[in-house]
């Protein structure tokens, strides 16, 4: 909890000054005022808000590593460790390491600021205000969300479920008492996120998108489908409540699935018409080297590629040799290739300079979402009909019947590489999949992956944010 600490001590004492540069989004900071006086107009308001976006791109969130530990802790990818980066996936993590958490807070504190400031107060105009404060509403949402889903102890063995340790959900960033927060319920967690997001929809309007790159209404619609997809095993009834949300963006969104023609490119497009809500990326304030392009495929890193096996688990190919033809998906104009002699992510976040925009969510998301939710409330036809809205777009064989397996392996093939396996596998109470374990770093402990329940599945509190916040507890296992 240090940076929480040092961030909300800085912020209740400093003057924020903003640049409104379109490369240097950051707030620098300033001595002896506080910040109502820096903020008083729709475009300082805005200036804030945009630093929130500029802070997510970071090389520990959604720049690289969060959607890179989506993937190669399963069976879909692993590390061969060319730069001795991603060790961390042999999921035997560190407690006086590195983790993601500070980054996170940064975010949210940000958006802490931008809530925090009295709308009566500022000139310009008054909806985009409204707007503003609905896309920190959003984005606290997910950035507690994706800190729950890599610290909180819900499916670690023994820990109590929806009652067990969850994180510090930060709604302020100048209360003095609570610059030292315990960490609360997951289920508590769970309704601070569904509010946040609620109140997000309530203050949005659509008449302020100027791009996919900025939350908005069907951005929080969809992070609520998937939140509420994901916490359907805690609570069988958010299954319903991700399906509502998932079949409004269908219905009233603006994105459409992309076609066969189409998917490559919607990977080096920004605002592409599949994006439900992305992070801008440029050659000019890109990770270069850091970035995922490059440790996906570079020549000196390289660190990420495609696990392939020959026993155990299905591997990548596996899933797609039926179609391996015809999906473009596979095929060698589309995603799956060969670099540096290794089997390779080729298709998505193609440019090794990491000038990507990175696509947190899409639409074809939303029609898998609403297949399993309509299968969990018995509808199998209405099941089978979105599941197979994707295949039928992407030059794949139509499924038969609508199972979770199946819904579960077209996730697989539509998401590789974009972070959610490992969700997929921990929401429905699977064990980390053995498809080789010479190359998985997971096999490391034991020979084997580890189970599900283990301690293994979440992320310990580093011992520096502990040793400066002693009412932080640390997680079970470490």
């Amino acid at each position: 909890m240090k940076n929480i600490f040092k961030f909300y001590t800085l912020l209740f004492s400093l003057l924020i000054v903003f640049s409104c540069g379109d490369e240097d989004l950051e707030p620098t900071l300033a001595m002896s005022k506080d910040t109502s006086s820096a903020i008083q107009n729709d475009d300082d308001l805005w200036n804030v808000m945009a630093s929130a976006y500029d802070r997510m791109t970071s090389t520990s969130y959604y720049g690289r590593n969060f959607l890179i530990m989506g993937d190669v802790r399963t069976d879909n990818m692993y590390s061969n460790m060319a730069s001795g980066r991603f060790q961390e996936s042999n999921m035997d993590h560190n407690p006086d390491g590195y983790g993601p958490w500070s980054t996170l807070y940064g975010v949210i504190a940000i958006c802490n600021i931008v809530l925090q400031v009295d709308e009566s107060s500022l000139s310009g105009d008054a909806g985009r205000v409204s707007h503003i404060k609905g896309q920190a509403y959003a984005v606290r949402a997910l950035a507690h969300f994706d800190l729950l889903r890599q610290y909180g102890q819900h499916f670690i063995d023994g820990q109590g479920g929806a009652q067990s340790l969850g994180v510090p959900y930060m709604k302020t960033y100048k209360d003095a008492s609570n610059l030292q927060p315990a960490r609360e319920t997951v289920l508590s967690n769970v309704g601070d996120i569904q509010s946040d997001l609620t109140t997000a929809i309530t203050l949005m309007n659509s008449s302020y998108n100027t791009s996919t790159s900025y939350m908005s209404v069907q951005g929080a619609y969809a992070i609520w489908a998937r939140a509420a997809l994901y916490f359907g095993s805690l609570d069988s009834s958010f299954y319903a409540a991700a399906g509502s949300a998932a079949k409004w963006v269908i219905d009233n969104g603006t994105a459409s699935p992309s076609s066969a023609a189409g998917f490559a490119s919607t990977y080096t497009t920004d605002n592409a018409s599949n994006s439900l809500f992305e992070l801008a990326f440029s050659g000019t304030d890109s990770a270069s080297i850091n970035g995922m392009g490059y440790i996906l495929r570079g020549t000196s890193y390289g660190d990420v590629r495609i696990l392939t096996g020959t026993g155990g688990a299905d591997d990548i190919y596996d899933v797609f040799a039926a179609d391996a033809a015809t999906d473009v998906r596979f095929t060698a104009a589309g995603i799956i290739g060969t670099a540096q002699g290794y089997p390779t992510l080729i298709g998505k976040y193609p440019s090794v300079n990491g000038s990507d925009n990175i696509t947190v969510i899409r639409v074809e998301e939303m029609h898998l979402i609403y297949a399993e939710a309509q299968l969990r409330a018995g509808n199998s036809a209405s099941a089978l009909q979105y599941l197979n809205n994707i295949p039928a777009i992407r030059g794949a064989s139509s499924y038969s019947e609508a199972t979770l397996d199946n819904i579960l392996n077209e996730r697989r093939k539509e998401f590789f590489g974009e972070g959610l396996r490992f969700y997929d596998l921990v929401r429905t109470g699977q064990s980390m999949p053995e498809v080789d374990c010479g190359k998985q770093l997971n096999c490391n402990l034991t020979g084997t992956p580890p189970p599900f329940g283990s301690y293994r599945y979440s992320y310990p509190i580093t011992k520096s944010e502990r040793d400066a916040n002693p009412n932080v507890q640390q997680n079970y296992g470490y």
